[in-house]
Parts: structure tokens; C-alpha cells; sequence
């Protein structure tokens, strides 16, 4: 024992495992005992031996040290495995490790990782609790220390070395260890989240899973960062942000549709109205940007499609999931922002911004006989109705040409209702836009104005 050799004296098709087979054996317990037995002298030996295999790794080529991570994993997965007492040892090693290779180029580590990450991921979901808590904190130190080093623009690897953390929030069920994988999302944002560029798409991915928990802890942890990067974050370092925003409209979203949160439901809603603001104030930002998928959408529909669209499409997931007071804050703030900003919306985005928010209409996916059906026709068909009305009046020169006959359907669909107070509703909304923008009309207007009047009328007629 006292005579191992550095790694460089095994060839690495059949060394590596046996090597670190035997060292395997050598905790801190073995220490202990041969101390007794050996005195000091020779079991620091030992362990500077131990050491040396570790510290060796950093010496070898990018084969060779994918070969050895193969085989410390492999050992520390004999080790995990054992049945009622499971080891650490080698999960320890595996931090040590990484920290020793950690100045490789980005393509060898990329390599490492993708061991050592399917590794981490499958330790972190170990159905013994101490190894997974073990498992995750070892993944918080490793993490820690690369965020440190910050990462370049264009590079990727915090998505990669992150990605742990996601998959051991969606499958492991244990509380206690998903507060911990949300603890350690909130330290490294406190800590480091001026180095954070690409592993944002992480975090919002855990805290969106973490906002349709039940626990109030670990939502409301949760939410607390989130309320710190939308505020802070994104008020100084919008562009570091700009490859997640999508996914942090998302995630606010899953907070608002969580019910047993209300308070935090109306806040999520506050801050998707904050983002809005932010794509107003980052619209070249946004054009120029080198978006990390690479799709080839013009520069002239960036800010719509990775802005303006993710904001109205959530706000309207969230009317269509929630109850009552949620819906109808998420239907306000939605014509809040057209009204704010929506002179600053192309003409092509007024019809995709109206079909989304046509979809608050579309109340057939609820059964005729589902009982809120009713509440929603009255309350947020009701709502929305008036909204459109005073939002193409606001922007008339522009959505009369291209929004008026899908206003008057949305018109004529809801006169047609037998709730009697959405119906009145909808001629009230029909006289209040002929009498606030009539004097523009066209002829052409007019004519499909008396059409639509003639056809509610023959349509609502009694027949008995």
C-alpha cells in the first residue's frame, strides 16, 4: 500500500481501474487504522501516494484523463452501490479531480464533463438520501469554482456543467433534496451572478420546476431569486440574460399559475410587466445580438418574436390556467403593455399580438357543461371585450385596415351567446367603437359595420 505508483506508470487500457480499485480502500477510516499500526511516518505515505494518483491526472493527454474519469466513475458508481453502508470516497475524488484539470482547454473538458456529468446526475437521484445530498453539494463546489472563472461569449459550457442541477430537480422526489438543488441555485446566483452568462437557461429550468411545487419553502425561495434577477440582473446585465429571457417569461409564468401562492401569483404578473419594459429599452440589443441558437430569424422580427411574443403568449397561459383574480390581473397587464408600448409594434406584429390575445375567446376548450364556463364569459370574455375596443381606438390609424373584421367576429361570437350580459356586453363594445372611430371610417368599413349589425340582429331574433 505504501508503494503505489504515479498514474503515469499504468497503461491506461488496463491501469486506471485497478489503481483506483485499490485506492478506493484508502479513506480516512484505513488511514486511521494504519496509523495505529504503521505510526505517522508511513501512513502519510500512504497518503501522499493516494494523492499522487489524483494530482497525476492533470499530466496526462485528453485520452488518457477521459479513460481515467471513466474508471473513477466506475468505481465510485461500485461504491455508491453498496448495499447499506455506501461510500464516498471516490464522489470526493471526483471534485479533487476536477479542480486539478480544470485549466484543460474547453474541448478536453467538454469531454470530462460529459462522464462526470452523467455521473453527478445519476448520483444526485440515488434513492439513499445522503448519497444524493452528498452528490449534489459535491456538484455545488465544482460549480462554484467554474463560475469563477467566468465564461467567454459564443462558449456554452455553463449550460453543460449546470445541467446536473435540472435533471436531479425533475427526478428526484425527495423535499429535502430539492431544496437543496434550489439552495444552491440561489448561492451561486448571490455569489456569482455577474460571471453567470449561458447557465441562466439552467436557472430559470430549476426555479420553473421549482414554482409548481407545493412546498412554500422551496417556492418561495425560488421566487425570491427569481425576483432578484429580473430586477437586478436584468436592470444591469440585460445582454449577459438575453439567451434565457424566453425562459425567465416562463418561468414567472409557471409562478403565477401556481394557486396556492397567490401573493406570489400577483407578483410573477408585476414582474412580466418589468420585462416588457426591459424589451422596450433593449430593442437594438436585442437585433444585435448573436442568439446561441442560431436561428435565422430577420433582424427586423427579433425583438417581437424573442420579446414581445413570449410576454403576450405567457400573460395569455396564464388567463387560460388560473382562477378568477390571477386571469384577470394577467388580461390587464396584457393591454397595459399594448397600450404602453404598441407604438412601438410593427404593423405585421398587431395580427400575431391580437391572435394571441383572440385566445382568451376561445372558450370551447371548456365543455358546455363545465362550470366555470359561465364565470368566464361573464368576467374575463367581458373584460377583454372592452380592452380590444379601447386599444384599437388608441392605435386606430394602424389596426383598422388590418384588425377590424377579426374584432368584429370576436364581436359577433359573443352577441351570440346565450349569457345574456355577455351578449349586451357585446353590442355595448360594437356602438362604442362605430361612435369613437366612425367619423374615420371608410365605406368600406361602414359596409362591414351594417353587415355585422344586420347579422346579429337576423341571428338574435325570437323564433317562438
Amino acid at each position: 500500500m505504501c508503494n503505489h505508483p504515479s498514474l503515469s506508470f499504468y497503461p491506461q487500457s488496463i491501469g486506471f481501474s485497478d489503481v483506483l480499485k485499490s485506492a478506493s480502500h484508502v479513506d480516512e477510516t484505513m488511514l486511521h487504522s494504519l496509523q495505529e499500526r504503521l505510526g505517522e511516518t508511513s501512513s502519510q505515505s500512504v497518503v501522499v501516494a493516494v494523492d499522487r494518483i489524483f494530482q497525476g491526472s492533470s499530466k496526462l493527454d485528453g485520452d488518457a484523463v477521459v479513460h481515467f474519469v471513466k474508471a473513477l466513475c466506475s468505481v465510485s458508481r461500485e461504491e455508491l452501490s453498496t448495499a447499506g453502508n455506501p461510500r464516498m470516497f471516490m464522489l470526493q475524488k471526483i471534485v479533487e479531480i476536477s479542480f486539478y484539470n480544470m485549466g484543460r482547454i474547453r474541448l478536453q473538458w467538454s469531454r470530462i464533463w460529459t462522464v462526470l456529468g452523467e455521473h453527478f446526475n445519476k448520483a444526485g437521484c440515488n434513492t439513499n438520501e445522503f448519497v444524493a445530498h452528498f452528490a449534489v453539494d459535491a456538484l455545488r463546489q465544482l460549480s462554484m469554482k467554474f463560475l469563477e472563472r467566468g465564461e467567454l461569449h459564443n462558449f456554452r459550457f455553463q449550460k453543460d456543467f449546470l445541467r446536473p442541477f435540472e435533471i436531479i430537480m425533475n427526478k428526484n422526489r425527495s423535499l429535502k433534496c430539492r431544496e437543496l438543488v434550489v439552495a444552491c441555485m440561489t448561492h451561486m446566483v448571490n455569489s456569482h451572478w455577474n460571471k453567470i452568462i449561458s447557465g441562466w437557461k439552467n436557472v430559470f429550468s430549476v426555479f420553473t420546476m421549482a414554482a409548481g411545487s407545493n412546498d412554500e419553502d422551496i417556492v418561495e425561495s425560488a421566487f425570491a431569486t427569481t425576483n432578484f434577477i429580473i430586477t437586478v440582473v436584468f436592470a444591469s446585465e440585460f445582454g449577459n440574460a438575453l439567451d434565457s429571457f424566453q425562459d425567465a417569461i416562463k418561468c414567472l409564468s409557471e409562478f403565477a399559475c401556481n394557486s396556492n401562492f397567490p401573493d406570489i401569483s400577483m407578483e410573477a404578473i408585476r414582474l412580466i410587466r418589468l420585462c416588457a419594459s426591459y424589451v422596450s429599452q433593449n430593442q437594438e440589443l436585442i437585433i444585435d445580438h448573436q442568439w446561441e441558437d442560431g436561428a435565422s430569424i430577420q433582424a427586423t422580427q427579433r425583438v417581437f418574436l424573442r420579446g414581445w411574443f413570449p410576454i403576450m403568449f405567457e400573460l395569455s397561459c396564464i388567463i387560460g390556467r388560473c382562477k378568477l383574480d390571477v386571469r384577470t390581473r394577467s388580461l390587464t397587464v396584457m393591454f397595459e403593455i399594448m397600450k404602453t408600448y404598441g407604438s412601438e409594434f410593427k404593423n405585421e406584429w398587431w395580427k400575431d399580438i391580437f391572435q394571441v390575445a383572440f385566445r382568451i375567446f376561445d372558450v370551447m376548450k371548456l365543455a358546455e357543461e363545465h362550470n366555470e364556463k359561465k364565470e368566464w364569459m361573464r368576467t374575463t370574455c367581458n373584460h377583454a371585450l372592452y380592452a380590444v375596443v379601447d386599444v384599437f381606438t388608441q392605435y386606430y390609424p394602424v389596426l383598422s385596415t388590418i384588425l377590424l373584421d377579426s374584432i368584429y367576429d370576436q364581436l359577433k361570437w359573443c352577441a351570440k351567446q346565450e349569457d345574456e350580459q355577455l351578449a349586451r356586453s357585446a353590442i355595448n363594445c360594437l356602438e362604442n367603437l362605430v361612435l369613437l372611430n366612425g367619423s374615420r371610417f371608410t365605406n368600406g368599413m361602414w359596409t362591414m359595420s351594417v353587415d355585422l349589425i344586420r347579422d346579429i340582429f337576423d341571428s338574435t331574433l325570437p323564433h317562438s
